[in-house]
């Protein structure tokens, strides 16, 4: 299946909060910096929250069989419909290299649950 892995983009997987460490003393500017980002943060997490739950609501999860459905739709075997599921890197490389549209986006199990 797809996975999304990240890093926090500072020192590869560490992130300095402005806390005295290997890398330097800590600094009012540092600290400062270190707010200012958990607030876009924040924010950020609050916008991909509200974007994700949109996509939840307004497709059909096919699960497993994404690949499948994709390709019906795609040739018209079946009604066109906003779908998510789940797909191997495999079977999202052959829908690509059929010409098939795909996008691929990491959505928490927890929102695949009742909205609240």
């Amino acid at each position: 299946m797809i996975s999304f892995v990240g890093t926090m983009p500072d020192h590869g997987d560490r992130f300095n909060m402005g806390l005295p460490d290997a890398y330097g003393p800590a600094t009012p500017a540092a600290g400062a910096q270190a707010v200012a980002l958990a607030s876009a943060d924040a924010s950020l997490t609050a916008a991909w929250l509200e974007l994700s739950q949109r996509i939840v609501a307004s497709t059909q999860d096919v699960g497993d069989s994404f690949a499948e459905e994709a390709r019906k739709m795609h040739y018209g075997e079946t009604e066109e419909r906003a779908i998510r599921g789940q797909a191997t890197v495999d079977e999202a490389r052959a829908l690509v290299e059929e010409g098939i549209d795909i996008l691929p986006v990491a959505l928490s199990q927890s929102l695949k649950k009742i909205l609240q």
